[in-house]
């Protein structure tokens, strides 16, 4: 069989439809593909947060009207990204899907305008961006009809919520039935901050240990919730078969995990919940991309889990096609 060469011109990530074009080039440049062996899964990055430029430019304005964005962004040096910003640094990195999540905003009015930033961010970039939107359940019918518009409008979680600033965990649990019924009726995750009991402070660490996350998890047992920053370290105690057994609805993210674990926490995890407990998130723009899939690299993971972790779990979570 003769094979004759072609150059065939790949387009930038930014420009793909979907991984199929990858296939179609190995199809042609090789007669008979075994397509088993091929990594085609997206890297979806399950937790990334942009803010508008009016945000950066209203820093001192915002930091007197909203508790939470005082906390994390008071100091000068804070961390900025747009959207666009955020595309830059995914085509850079390797990443094909990011999702844009919130914080947990105190004032409704930034509430707002950050859940619409990041609706235009879905539907300027369709196939890879998608939009999170963040209320406090303590708005009350509030937070339930902004939840609603920005479902309709796209979104497909509920979050990051940030209860120390939000008075959640002041609140009585009942509460934020509202807003959590809501979500898991129309099957939006929540995603939750949450805080290591131990080791060093950062800004907005808060105080969202595993015990309290577990009273949330056994007071919602059916909605499905997202705990950042690898639950403050609840999945640890998931070698315990009760504690195992009630996170059947939740899911770990690693955001910002270079800045509090070895890469091996990936493993530990898998061992103790699961591997398809994992969700990959850098934290954008607080950690980079590329450092979080360069450490990542090192979690000693084997192939099927890091194909898990890095995609095939949020896919699933969010119903995404990939």
């Amino acid at each position: 069989m003769q094979i004759v060469a072609a150059s065939y011109s790949i387009p930038k990530r930014s420009d793909r439809k979907d991984s199929v074009s990858l296939v179609e080039i190995i199809t042609l440049l090789t007669p008979y593909p075994d397509l088993t062996k091929l990594n085609l899964t997206q890297i979806i990055d399950s937790c990334t947060h942009v803010l508008p430029e009016s945000f950066h430019a209203d820093r001192e304005r915002l930091s007197r009207s909203d508790s939470t964005f005082r906390t994390l962004f008071g100091d000068p040096n804070a961390k900025f990204s747009t959207y666009d910003d955020l595309i830059t640094s995914m085509y850079e990195s390797g990443i094909d899907v990011s999702v844009c999540a919130g914080f947990g905003w105190t004032d409704p009015e930034v509430a707002r305008a950050s859940n619409d930033y990041n609706l235009e961010a879905a539907r300027s970039h369709p196939d890879q961006l998608i939009a999170f939107c963040s209320v406090n359940p303590l708005w009350g019918e509030d937070a339930v009809e902004e939840v609603q518009r920005c479902h309709a409008a796209g979104a497909k979680g509920v979050g990051e919520l940030h209860p120390n600033t939000q008075g959640i965990l002041d609140a009585d649990l009942a509460t934020l039935a509202p807003v959590f019924d809501t979500a898991k009726d129309l099957k939006m995750p929540i995603l939750m901050h949450a805080s290591e009991p131990v080791g060093h402070g950062y800004p907005g660490k808060g105080s969202v240990t595993p015990e309290l996350l577990m009273a949330l998890v056994n007071a919602f047992p059916n909605n499905k919730f997202i705990f950042s920053h690898f639950g403050g370290g609840l999945p640890f105690y998931g070698l315990m078969p009760e504690v195992k057994s009630a996170l059947k609805n939740v899911y770990f993210d690693s955001a910002a995990f270079p800045f509090l674990y070895r890469p091996e926490v990936f493993d530990v995890v898998a061992r103790s919940v699961g591997a398809e407990k994992i969700l990959f998130a850098s934290d954008y723009p607080l950690v980079s991309q590329k450092r979080a899939l360069d450490e990542f690299a090192k979690s000693g993971l084997p192939s099927d889990q890091v194909q898990m972790v890095q995609g095939v779990n949020t896919a699933d979570l969010l119903r995404m096609r990939i």
